[in-house]
């Protein structure tokens, strides 16, 4: 199946560090899952090429994934005006937000913590293959909520394991108030992310951001301070919050 997508870059979208669960083969065919799908995506041009089981659905699904409707002229005009951003934004143009599950953004953002992205998507994928059978599909909270530290530890997640299986089991137990989070005003929904274990505010602002579409959030990791350090103050030492 082919679907026009027009300012959007399906690599850049997707090697950006917002999600963790693609791999690209040696064809330049992205793998991965969409709403419980399983998928193969390939861009050529203004055409994003989709192979899955269930086109009409699937083809739903990967639209609002990667947000295909949302019109970012006016976005590009705003950050046009910046003589800093300018270059950036026409390199990367297309990179668009995608609209994560929550629960894999959660999980994922704390496995981030201290990490790379390289072993990110290892542990991810250990994740899949051990709850799912599967290098794709990522395991609901409850599955992981039944499981234990030590079996989280075996699959990579060092110290981490008892934040996210705090988080799994909170998340279960609770799925409908979590979920409510995305009808939360953005500093509400802030502080309850930062309840979890494990979650500072800048895992929260990711969380927010990729998995419940709060664009207010500006996550601030050790690149993007360096970088607004020296493209705004000029290198002076500021505070994050700053």
């Amino acid at each position: 199946m082919k679907i026009k997508a027009s300012d959007f870059n399906l690599e850049a979208t997707l090697d950006s560090g917002q999600v963790f669960g693609f791999s690209k083969n040696a064809d330049g065919i992205y793998e991965g899952a969409i709403a419980g799908t399983c998928v193969k995506l390939r861009q050529d041009k203004e055409v994003l090429e989709i192979e899955a089981n269930g086109n009409e659905i699937a083809g739903r699904a990967v639209r609002a994934y990667f947000d295909l409707d949302h019109d970012l002229t006016a976005l590009y005009g705003l950050l046009g005006e910046d003589d800093r951003l300018r270059p950036i934004y026409q390199r990367l143009k297309g990179l668009r937000v995608i609209r994560q599950d929550p629960w894999e953004a959660l999980a994922c953002f704390i496995i981030s913590s201290n990490n790379n992205i390289k072993r990110i998507r290892g542990i991810r994928r250990n994740l899949s293959r051990a709850f799912c059978g599967s290098d794709f599909h990522f395991p609901c909270a409850s599955d992981i909520a039944r499981s234990g530290e030590h079996r989280l530890r075996q699959l990579g997640l060092g110290y981490r394991a008892p934040f996210l299986l705090d988080a799994a089991r909170q998340v279960s137990a609770h799925s409908a108030g979590f979920h409510q989070i995305r009808h939360s005003d953005y500093e509400r929904a802030k502080g309850r992310m930062m309840e979890f274990s494990g979650v500072g505010e800048k895992v929260a602002d990711c969380v927010l951001l990729f998995g419940f579409q709060k664009y207010q959030a500006f996550p601030v990791d050790v690149w993007v301070w360096r970088a607004v350090r020296k493209l705004y103050f000029r290198n002076r030492k500021v505070s994050e919050k700053k």
